[in-house]
């Protein structure tokens, strides 16, 4: 089984990167890419925890938001 990473880099600037640090899409509004490809390169151990741990991550910031309105339930 393999791990596919990278094609959704992370990172601050719309330019260079597909998604912010939160996993937000820079350039679709309310899209969150929470998986391997948003790793720019692969570590030496499984990735599985890691992936898990950014999901929580942006579970909660979507969360924290749709409650302040900066993300918007769909259809809304």
């Amino acid at each position: 089984m393999g791990h596919t990473m990278g094609g959704c880099r992370m990172g601050n600037d719309p330019k260079t990167s597909v998604v912010d640090r939160l996993h937000r899409a820079h350039d679709v509004p309310n899209l969150f890419v929470v998986d391997g490809s948003t790793f720019v390169t692969s570590a030496r151990n499984h990735p599985t925890c890691t992936i898990s741990a950014l999901a929580f991550r942006a579970a909660d910031h979507i969360i924290r938001s749709s409650k302040n309105g900066s993300v918007k339930a769909s259809g809304a």
